[in-house]
């Protein structure tokens, strides 16, 4: 019976450092999502200001083409 006793330690020794690494990766993972979303917001300002320069240039072109 007491040679039981230092693998029933050991377990839980290992189940408690597996426990924090998973709220560590939780965490981690929480971090990445916040960056990942302020990058989508920051490609989707980006792509809006690419669309009105292509606005703007083809209707640049246009006055020009009905000059000419």
């Amino acid at each position: 019976m007491i040679s039981y006793f230092p693998a029933i330690l050991a377990a839980g020794a290992a189940y408690g450092g597996v426990r924090a690494g998973l709220n560590g990766a939780r965490q981690s993972i929480v971090q990445i999502e916040k960056i990942v979303t302020r990058l989508d917001e920051k490609v989707d300002d980006h792509g809006e200001r690419l669309v009105a320069v292509e606005i703007e240039q083809r209707i640049l072109k246009e006055k020009r083409n009905g000059r000419e």
